[in-house]
């Protein structure tokens, strides 16, 4: 089993690849994918479903868990933005079969860290200790994803640590 972890962002989504082994959580890719700015908003949608698309692909992803987002009521653009982005994201993952669970990041934070209001340094020590990473994780964004991965194989009674 291989799931995906997702931080949608329309400049940077977080993506973390994790498969499961002996009930324990293996990070196989984790990165961020990035459109250019100066583009329209349209062919940035286009480059991450396409991206996405790689990815299941490549990895033959089963799970995807998505970052259940809230934005600002004083920031209506940027709501509408980023739903188009997890629409983008969950029109792959249905178009690939893929199970797909959403999470809120105070519960993931829960999860990992015992805290709810936990920073993402902590979130990220948490995440390195879980899957045994040789390297410190670079990107918050990418940090976030691998913990949506595995706290959602969690539970789903995939993953245990």
């Amino acid at each position: 089993m291989r799931a995906i972890g997702v931080d949608p962002g329309i400049a940077e989504t977080g993506y973390a690849v994790v498969e499961v082994s002996d009930k324990k959580g293996i990070a196989r890719e984790w990165d961020v994918l990035s459109t250019d700015p100066k583009d329209l908003f349209s062919r940035r949608l286009h480059r991450l479903f396409n991206r996405f698309e790689e990815l299941i692909v490549t990895w033959d992803v089963q799970f995807m868990i998505l970052e259940d987002v809230f934005v600002l009521p004083k920031y209506p653009k940027a709501s509408l933005q980023l739903g188009a982005v997890i629409g983008v994201f969950k029109l792959a993952a249905s178009m690939h079969d893929l199970e797909v669970m959403e999470l809120n990041p105070t519960e993931v934070k829960v999860a990992l860290t015992g805290n709810g209001r936990a920073s993402k340094s902590q979130v990220a020590r948490s995440v390195g200790k879980v899957l045994r990473l040789p390297e410190r994780i670079t990107s918050d964004h990418a940090s976030d994803a691998l913990a949506l991965a595995l706290v959602g194989l969690s539970r789903s009674g995939l993953v245990r640590w």
